[in-house]
């Protein structure tokens, strides 16, 4: 029962971790692009606000917990499978957002 838990207890992170990939691509990101028109921006913050960046680490995420819930695998290999979705989704997200604020911290710094 122990080993459902943590499979169940990882997808609900990963539903989390892709509420919070939706709130930044279909909000924060959109205002972020609005906010920096067209001035010129590092590579980083160009690829966090591209359109592309955030779905793929999200949907790789994804896959990797859904592939998780698989019966063919053992418990251990469900258990990497959908931790490695829950970073790749949650570390495409922090960067993302990381990257996006970016060129507004360093506007404030003295």
């Amino acid at each position: 029962m122990r080993k459902h838990a943590v499979l169940f207890v990882l997808a609900a992170l990963e539903t989390a971790g892709l509420a919070l990939s939706a709130l930044f691509w279909f909000v924060m990101r959109r205002d972020l692009t609005v906010a920096y028109g067209g001035r010129a921006m590092p590579f980083s913050t160009n690829l966090a606000l591209s359109g592309g960046f955030v779905p793929a680490t999200s949907v790789v995420g994804a896959l990797l917990v859904v592939a998780a819930g698989l019966p063919r695998l053992r418990a251990k290999t469900r258990t990497y499978f959908a931790g490695a979705g829950l970073v790749c989704t949650v570390f495409g997200l922090a960067f993302a957002i990381a990257a996006a604020y970016a060129p507004a911290f360093q506007q404030m710094a003295p």
